[in-house]
């Protein structure tokens, strides 16, 4: 059976990589530039990812995308290690600066545009922040009219995702960035914990927003009951149920 690109089916298209950066312990930075004029993706959205391997069957895996929408067909991946997946163990073992591989656009309806909403909260864990940063900094490059209040947690500090970036992000008026951790750390003065009601409490989030929650199925669940106990209505909450 032919396994090469041209056996791809056609929403597949070539995608460089041009940077590759590590940026926590276990998550690694992905810049990928395609044709610009078929590449669009929406903030929040996820792609499938191909890696061929000759005579042998590729690597496939499906990743969000952290970055804004670009006109110009550049992209970012912020990618976790895990060594049972072979597409991701690939891309932190085995891919290099200048490698090729295959992506769709943009799929998915978990994904925010203007006109949507005037307020959004963003309930991230762990890796699940990833399509939320697409929306964070969409907010903040291309919707100054909408107000967005991030809740981010994380099992320990090492492991936030660009805290330069979201501390800069959070000096705008429109923008809010909370933090938690939920192991012990003596140098942390934060919120520490998971996301609860308590704690969304303490940050009187808006009830009309939409929100917006990605991290594992755990995590999706309970965000589902929490909220809703909260007296959110289903139609203001955004997730998918990716398993």
């Amino acid at each position: 059976m032919e396994h090469g690109p041209d056996s791809l089916p056609d929403h597949f298209m070539p995608a460089r990589i041009e940077r590759i950066e590590q940026v926590t312990p276990l998550i690694r930075t992905f810049t990928l530039a395609a044709d610009p004029q078929r590449f669009v993706s929406r903030a929040g959205q996820w792609l499938d990812l191909v890696i061929p391997q000759g005579e042998a069957k590729p690597f496939v895996g499906g990743y969000s995308v952290v970055s804004p929408p670009r006109d110009d067909g550049r992209l970012q991946l912020a990618i976790k290690y895990a060594d049972h997946h072979a597409a991701t163990h690939h891309l932190h073992t085995a891919a290099r600066e200048g490698d090729t591989v295959y992506i769709t656009a943009g799929q998915g309806d978990f994904f925010f545009e203007r006109g949507m909403a005037d307020n959004v909260v963003l309930l991230g864990a762990g890796i699940g922040v990833t399509p939320l940063f697409s929306i964070l900094r969409y907010v903040h490059e291309s919707a100054p009219e909408v107000n967005a209040h991030l809740v981010y947690s994380v099992a320990r500090r090492d492991e936030v995702l660009f805290p330069e970036e979201l501390e800069r992000l959070a000096s705008a008026s429109n923008i809010d960035v909370t933090l938690t951790v939920t192991r012990e750390a003596e140098d942390w003065l934060g919120h520490t914990g998971r996301i609860s009601h308590p704690l969304l409490e303490s940050l009187e989030l808006p009830r009309d927003a939409l929100f917006y929650f990605c991290g594992s199925r755990e995590f999706i669940e309970d965000m589902a009951t929490l909220l809703g106990d909260w007296g959110i209505p289903e139609t203001q909450l955004k997730y998918e149920k990716w398993w």
